[in-house]
């Protein structure tokens, strides 16, 4: 049985009345044994949510972080503040920051590498196979026995648009990653769905060869639809 992941964004989608909310509800949530759960809260509440999940089978990351360390940026929120306050994994290169925020492959990929070089894990998102940095990955990585990097692909046309990707063809993009990725012997890099993931597709993309898991949006801002794309596996 493959290890899965079910990370959920929850975006800018929530005050922080309703994020300690779902929290609340959540915490309650009992991982498997080949289940990862990650929740990615606005840097705002982030801690708050930290707090209440601590003591839970649910782990709580960044959504973003930016490209400079501690000094006049401001608006930023820099590896070393995310670390200060427990929080050791964050999203990068999102196809919202790199469409809404302008944040090119260039910075998203210098982003990668300072990541890579530090103690934090990563998950690099990206909306087409050219888009991953292969090279990078690999010539940065050293210790291939301590892998902390997750790739997660997420078509722009699929994100909060209700349209998911059909499931030939998640399998031959993430195929086609796996077997560039296995030319670098870095075959167990995890590879992640995302794209209107909900309770009634995420079994069939979840059971699917060489689909390690889903990124979530939306519908891991309800409830009733996060338990029931965990309770799909």
């Amino acid at each position: 049985m493959k290890n899965l992941h079910i990370v959920g964004n929850w975006k800018m989608s929530l005050n922080k009345e309703d994020s300690i909310a779902l929290a609340e509800k959540i915490k309650s949530i009992s991982k498997k044994d080949n289940l990862n759960i990650e929740v990615a809260p606005t840097s705002l509440y982030i801690d708050n949510i930290r707090e209440i999940l601590e003591e839970s089978d649910i782990s709580v990351i960044s959504q973003n972080f930016d490209l400079e360390n501690l000094g006049s940026y401001t608006g930023g929120v820099c590896l070393d503040q995310l670390k200060e306050i427990g929080i050791t994994k964050t999203i990068l290169g999102h196809s919202e920051r790199r469409s809404k925020f302008n944040e090119s492959d260039d910075q998203i990929n210098k982003k990668l590498e300072i990541i890579l070089k530090s103690e934090l894990d990563v998950i690099f998102c990206f909306d087409s196979y050219e888009q991953v940095p292969f090279e990078l990955i690999k010539n940065t990585i050293q210790d291939n026995d301590n892998i902390k990097l997750t790739l997660a692909y997420e078509p722009t046309w699929a994100i909060g648009t209700g349209k998911t990707a059909s499931i030939d063809h998640i399998v031959e993009i993430h195929t086609k990653v796996k077997d560039t990725l296995s030319k670098y012997s870095l075959q167990d890099i995890p590879i992640l769905y995302g794209g209107s993931v909900n309770p009634s597709n995420s079994k069939e993309i979840l059971s699917s060869d060489n689909v390690d898991g889903v990124l979530v949006g939306g519908a891991s801002t309800k409830f009733d639809q996060l338990i029931g794309i965990v309770h799909s596996i």
